[in-house]
C-alpha cells in the first residue's frame, strides 16, 4: 500500500511521522517544490533575525532516512487524477492508495506583473536566504512591503531588525484592517514608525512594473516607488493550482468533511490547504497555524490507519511578537465589547449571548490563556464579564464566582 504527501511542512512531515509511529509499513513517498529537506516555515522569521538553521529543520536533516521516506525535494506536482488513483509530477507518474494534500500556502498580491522575476517570497527558504544576503552585504537597502495586513506587518518588522529599511505600502487608512479596528490599529503604528518603518497609509499598489524583472510599483495616486528588495503581502493563498479538473472539491483551499477527507474518501487535505470550520463562527476557513498544521497530520494519520477521528475545530488565531507591545488577537469582534485602555495598553473582550467571542491584548496579554479557554468551552461569562479584565481576575476567583452561581 502506498501513500503520496504533497508537502514536506509540519503538515505533511506530521502525517508521515504519525503514520510510521503508529506501525505503517507502506511505502510513504513526499513531494516538495523546494529542494531542502523539510522545515518549518513558521520559524522563517526566527532564522532571517539568527541565522540559526538548526531550529528551521526542526525534525532535522535526516528525517526523510529516520522515518524511511521517499522524499522527492524539488519536484513539483503537476495534476492529479483521482479515478485512476495517479499522480502526476514534472518527472514522472505515481500510483496511490492514500493521496494527503498538504502543499501548503504562499505570499500572494492580486495585481499585474506579481509573477515577474524579482519579488522575493518570504515564506520560502530560497526568499529568506535571499533577503539575509542582501542585509549582510547590502545594510541600509530599502524593502518595498506591498499590504499592510499581518503578514506585511511581521516582514516589515523582522527586515527592520536586520538593518534593512522597509516600506509598508496599505491601501486602507490604518494597519492590519481584517484583524484591528482602527484604535487597535493606531497602537500597532506607533510601534512600527518608533522601529524605523515607512508606514504608507491610502497607498494602494497597482502593478509591479519593469521588462525582464520587476523594477518599481506604481500606486493609484500616480507614484512610481521603487527598491532594493520587493515583496507582495497582500494576502496568502493556498497552493492547490494542480488541482484544476482534479474533481477534487475546493473553494479557497480544498473542502473536507469532519475527517479531513476531501470528496473522495482516499484522498485527505490539512494544513494551509485545508477548509475546516471555525470554533467560534461556525464558517469554514483556513487556520494558517503551526498547531492546527501538525494537529490536522496526526487526524490525517490516524485516518489513514482507520481509527475514524474527527478534526478538533480551531479558532483564528494572531500573535506578533516583534512589535515593542506584543499584541494577540484571538476570535471574532461582536456588538458587546469590554475594555480597559491605557497610554501602553489595550485590552478588549468581545461578547455575545454571554460568551467570550474573541479578545485583543496589546502591551499586557496576562490572562490570554484564560480567556481562550473560556471560549473553547463556550462557558457563560455573563455573571462575571465585569470583573473579566480586573488585574485580580483569576482561574480561581472565575471557579469561585462561577460555583456560587451554580448554588444560587
Amino acid at each position: 500500500m502506498k501513500t503520496i504527501i504533497i508537502g514536506m511542512g509540519p503538515a505533511g512531515l506530521e502525517t508521515a511521522k504519525t503514520l510510521r509511529e503508529q506501525g505503517y509499513a507502506g511505502e510513504i513517498i513526499m513531494f516538495a517544490r523546494e529542494k531542502t529537506p523539510p522545515y518549518s516555515p513558521p520559524v522563517l522569521g526566527e532564522y532571517l533575525l539568527t541565522g540559526n538553521e538548526k531550529a528551521l529543520f526542526w525534525k532535522g536533516t535526516d528525517v526523510c532516512t529516520r522515518f524511511d521516506l521517499d522524499c522527492r525535494m524539488g519536484e513539483s506536482v503537476v495534476s492529479i487524477d483521482p479515478e485512476r488513483m495517479l499522480l502526476t509530477s514534472d518527472k514522472g507518474s505515481y500510483q496511490f492508495a492514500h493521496l494527503v494534500i498538504a502543499s501548503g500556502s504562499s505570499l500572494h498580491a492580486p495585481l499585474p506583473g506579481v509573477n515577474k522575476p524579482g519579488i522575493c517570497h518570504f515564506k520560502t527558504l530560497e526568499g529568506t536566504r535571499q533577503i539575509r544576503e542582501l542585509a549582510d552585504t547590502k545594510p541600509g537597502s530599502t524593502a518595498l512591503i506591498v499590504g499592510g495586513g499581518f503578514i506585511g506587518v511581521e516582514i516589515a518588522l523582522c527586515l527592520a531588525k536586520i538593518g534593512l529599511k522597509p516600506i509598508l505600502l496599505n491601501r486602507r487608512d490604518w494597519v492590519m484592517p481584517r484583524l484591528l479596528d482602527k484604535e487597535t490599529s493606531a497602537y500597532v503604528l506607533k510601534d512600527l514608525e518608533e522601529a524605523g518603518i515607512d508606514v504608507r497609509l491610502e497607498t494602494e499598489a497597482t502593478a509591479f512594473i519593469g521588462n525582464d524583472k520587476v523594477e518599481g510599483v506604481t500606486t493609484a495616486d500616480g507614484q512610481t516607488l521603487t527598491a532594493d528588495l520587493y515583496i507582495a503581502a497582500t494576502g496568502v493563498k493556498p497552493n492547490i493550482d494542480f488541482l484544476k479538473d482534479s474533481g477534487i472539491t475546493s473553494n479557497q483551499g480544498v473542502v473536507v468533511n469532519e475527517y479531513l477527507q476531501t470528496n473522495y474518501p482516499f484522498i485527505h487535505a490539512c494544513g494551509d490547504v485545508a477548509e475546516t470550520r471555525d470554533l467560534v463562527t461556525g464558517n469554514t476557513k483556513i487556520h494558517g497555524l503551526y498547531p492546527v498544521a501538525v494537529a490536522h497530520g496526526r487526524t490525517v494519520a490516524m485516518n489513514i490507519m482507520g481509527a475514524g477521528i474527527r478534526y478538533e475545530q480551531q479558532l483564528n488565531m494572531n500573535s506578533l511578537k516583534e512589535l515593542a507591545r506584543q499584541v494577540i488577537v484571538v476570535g471574532q469582534p461582536s456588538e458587546t465589547v469590554i475594555k480597559r485602555k491605557s497610554k501602553q495598553t489595550l485590552r478588549k473582550i468581545f461578547l455575545k449571548d454571554g460568551r467570550i467571542t474573541g479578545f485583543v491584548l496589546v502591551g499586557d496579554i496576562s490572562g490570554a490563556g484564560m480567556y481562550l479557554g473560556l471560549m473553547r468551552k463556550g462557558t457563560d461569562v455573563s455573571s462575571i464579564s465585569h470583573r473579566l479584565l480586573s488585574r485580580h481576575f483569576s482561574t480561581a476567583y472565575m471557579m469561585t464566582a462561577m460555583a456560587g452561581k451554580r448554588r444560587a
